[in-house]
Protein backbone atom coordinates (compact mmCIF):
# COMPACT_ATOMS: atom_id res chain seq x y z
CA UNK A 1 0.00 0.00 0.00
CA UNK A 2 1.07 3.24 -0.84
CA UNK A 3 0.27 6.25 1.43
CA UNK A 4 -1.03 9.26 -0.19
CA UNK A 5 1.40 12.11 1.66
CA UNK A 6 -0.31 15.30 -0.34
CA UNK A 7 -3.72 15.77 1.47
CA UNK A 8 -1.91 15.63 5.12
CA UNK A 9 0.36 18.13 4.01
CA UNK A 10 -1.75 20.36 2.28
CA UNK A 11 -3.84 20.71 5.29
CA UNK A 12 -1.44 21.26 7.52
CA UNK A 13 -0.45 24.38 5.40
CA UNK A 14 -4.04 25.14 5.53
CA UNK A 15 -4.45 25.05 8.45
CA UNK A 16 -1.30 27.10 9.23
CA UNK A 17 -1.91 29.78 7.22
CA UNK A 18 -5.36 30.20 8.46
CA UNK A 19 -4.15 30.32 12.01
CA UNK A 20 -1.12 32.64 11.13
CA UNK A 21 -3.50 34.97 9.45
CA UNK A 22 -6.24 35.24 11.84
CA UNK A 23 -3.60 36.34 14.87
CA UNK A 24 -2.22 38.60 12.06
CA UNK A 25 -4.43 40.04 11.20
CA UNK A 26 -5.64 41.06 14.41
CA UNK A 27 -2.42 42.33 15.27
CA UNK A 28 -1.73 44.34 12.17
CA UNK A 29 -4.89 45.88 12.07
CA UNK A 30 -4.68 47.01 15.79
CA UNK A 31 -0.99 48.76 14.56
CA UNK A 32 -1.39 49.60 11.26
CA UNK A 33 -5.37 49.73 10.20
CA UNK A 34 -5.88 48.90 6.58
CA UNK A 35 -2.64 50.79 5.48
CA UNK A 36 -0.96 46.69 5.04
CA UNK A 37 -3.54 45.74 2.79
CA UNK A 38 -2.21 46.25 -0.44
CA UNK A 39 1.35 45.07 0.54
CA UNK A 40 -0.47 41.96 1.41
CA UNK A 41 -2.43 41.87 -1.91
CA UNK A 42 0.73 42.21 -3.82
CA UNK A 43 2.53 39.23 -1.31
CA UNK A 44 -0.90 37.22 -2.45
CA UNK A 45 -0.52 37.62 -6.48
CA UNK A 46 3.43 36.60 -5.59
CA UNK A 47 2.48 33.60 -4.07
CA UNK A 48 0.29 32.92 -6.65
CA UNK A 49 2.68 33.66 -9.25
CA UNK A 50 4.97 30.99 -7.57
CA UNK A 51 2.91 28.16 -7.61
CA UNK A 52 2.61 28.71 -11.66
CA UNK A 53 5.94 28.17 -11.69
CA UNK A 54 7.05 25.52 -9.19
CA UNK A 55 6.36 21.76 -9.65
CA UNK A 56 3.52 19.45 -8.12
CA UNK A 57 2.87 19.82 -3.82
CA UNK A 58 5.20 23.35 -3.50
CA UNK A 59 2.25 24.67 -5.97
CA UNK A 60 -0.51 23.69 -4.30
CA UNK A 61 1.34 24.72 -1.02
CA UNK A 62 1.62 27.93 -2.64
CA UNK A 63 -1.86 28.39 -3.73
CA UNK A 64 -3.46 27.63 -1.25
CA UNK A 65 -0.48 30.74 1.10
CA UNK A 66 -1.26 32.93 -1.96
CA UNK A 67 -5.02 32.92 -1.68
CA UNK A 68 -5.10 32.71 2.35
CA UNK A 69 -2.72 35.76 2.32
CA UNK A 70 -5.36 37.59 -0.04
CA UNK A 71 -7.57 37.02 1.90
CA UNK A 72 -5.75 38.38 4.87
CA UNK A 73 -5.90 41.78 2.82
CA UNK A 74 -9.67 41.26 2.83
CA UNK A 75 -10.14 40.69 6.74
CA UNK A 76 -8.27 43.85 7.22
CA UNK A 77 -10.99 45.88 6.37
CA UNK A 78 -13.43 43.74 7.72
CA UNK A 79 -11.78 43.73 11.22
CA UNK A 80 -11.71 47.59 10.88
CA UNK A 81 -15.54 47.07 10.91
CA UNK A 82 -16.15 45.06 13.67
CA UNK A 83 -13.54 47.85 15.81
CA UNK A 84 -16.30 50.37 14.07
CA UNK A 85 -19.53 47.72 16.23
CA UNK A 86 -17.42 47.86 19.17
CA UNK A 87 -16.62 43.88 18.71
CA UNK A 88 -12.81 44.44 18.39
CA UNK A 89 -10.64 46.48 20.77
CA UNK A 90 -9.58 49.17 19.29
CA UNK A 91 -6.14 50.74 19.90
CA UNK A 92 -5.99 54.13 21.41
CA UNK A 93 -3.14 55.53 19.75
CA UNK A 94 -4.88 55.19 16.76
CA UNK A 95 -8.53 55.90 16.54
CA UNK A 96 -11.55 54.63 14.92
CA UNK A 97 -14.75 56.17 14.42
CA UNK A 98 -17.34 54.22 15.24
CA UNK A 99 -20.31 53.30 13.30
CA UNK A 100 -23.37 55.59 14.34
CA UNK A 101 -26.02 53.57 15.64
CA UNK A 102 -29.83 55.42 14.90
Amino acid sequence: MILQWAGLVLACVTFATIAFGHVMVRKVNYLYGTKPAPYLFGLSALFMGLSLVVGDLASAAWGIIGITTFWDGLELFRQENRIRRGHAPANPARPVEPIKQD
